[in-house]
């Protein structure tokens, strides 16, 4: 399965679950998440994330700006997760 495939059957499972997708971080998403109740939410990389809000402003507020209006953002109980994967593990 192409990567492509991958995220479009990614996309599937998250929209059919209802869960919030951030719009123009679809290179950021990294997957989803099952809580313990059973809600299906979506997984992105917070240093994909980054970067992407970096091609509009200098990487300083990038992070500034990623931090206060998308990761800070109450998007209720079907809003994303935000992961920084760590090489290490």
């Amino acid at each position: 399965m192409s990567t492509y495939d991958s995220k479009f059957k990614t996309l599937e499972v998250l929209q059919e679950a209802g869960s919030l997708i951030v719009t123009g971080y679809g290179d950021a998403l990294m997957g989803y998440a099952e809580q313990f109740n059973g809600k299906i939410v979506a997984v992105y990389d917070i240093d994909k994330c980054i970067d992407i809000t970096a091609e509009d402003m200098p990487y300083a507020d990038a992070i500034d700006y990623f931090y206060f209006n998308i990761h800070g953002a109450y998007m209720g109980s079907n809003g994303p997760l935000f992961i920084r994967l760590d090489e290490n593990l």
